[in-house]
């Protein structure tokens, strides 16, 4: 497959607590069934930074030096907004599917899962546009009414491929894939794709000034348990992409309407 590389990865112990995770990525043909996971490890809150540039400055010499500025995340507003996310578009996919808000099943520690034609996006983790990271995940496929989910040909997504989340104002905030991973469904390493800013492998470390996206899905194996074909697939398919830019709602409608 395109940009997607087997790896087996050992457990991490500071990825126990990300199990929590298991349930939402458990995405198949026959339903996603729950997992029991343990409680979330204790997290240190994130708040967005700025990434520091060089300015020129001078120096007692008169030579000139580097002092570091302040600049936002590329892409990023200045004020979040703090709106409805309602909109998944994968161009290079013909995707172009609803997201609905998703977390935890109610009163247990299991997480919920999209409904097959829609994209979840985990709203007990941080919000798109925020400077920080998102989660989103959807089905492969849905044997039991031959549904292709939203995430059906997340495989075939290449560096450089576009993912589009767009708001209830109109605005985009639109995403570039850097980061295609398959993994066997044990080996997934759950915290750090559930918070990269303080994850323990390097190539999953977000740099503080960039804001990015997860998407999920089920994939590789697939075995068949039902007569009517669902079962469960015993690999997942991980994609992430970063900010690259926004565009502000009246921009995207002058665009659509044409000027």
């Amino acid at each position: 497959m395109r940009g997607f590389a087997e790896r087996a990865m050992g457990r991490r112990s500071r990825a126990a607590g990300a199990w929590v995770l298991a349930a939402v990525v458990a995405l198949t043909g026959a339903g996603c069934a729950a997992i029991d996971v343990p409680a979330e490890p204790e997290q240190v809150p994130e708040t967005p930074t700025a990434a520091r540039t060089a300015t020129p400055t001078a120096s007692p010499s008169g030579a000139p030096t580097e002092a570091p500025t302040e600049q936002p995340t590329a892409g990023a507003e200045a004020t979040p907004y703090d709106g409805e996310v309602v909109l998944m578009r994968i161009p290079s996919l013909g995707v172009e599917a609803p997201i609905e808000a998703i977390g935890k099943i109610p009163g247990q520690n299991k997480l919920d899962v999209p409904r097959p034609r829609n994209v979840g996006w985990y709203d007990i983790y941080d919000k798109p546009g925020f400077g920080t990271s998102a989660l989103f995940s959807a089905h492969k496929d849905w044997a039991r009414d031959n549904i292709r989910g939203p995430f059906y040909a997340l495989t075939e997504l290449e560096d450089g491929d576009l993912v589009i989340v767009v708001m209830d104002d109109g605005r985009e905030y639109v995403y570039e894939v850097f980061f295609q991973r398959r993994y066997a469904a044990g080996d997934m390493p759950m915290h750090d794709l559930i918070w990269p800013h303080e994850a323990e492998n390097e190539e999953l470390l977000r740099p503080a000034d960039e804001e990015w996206v997860t998407l999920i899905t089920c994939g590789g194996d697939f075995i068949p348990t039902e007569p009517d074909g669902s079962g469960y697939y015993v690999h997942r398919d991980v994609v992430i992409a970063r900010l690259v830019e926004t565009r502000p709602g009246d921009i995207v409608q002058s665009i659509a309407d044409g000027n």
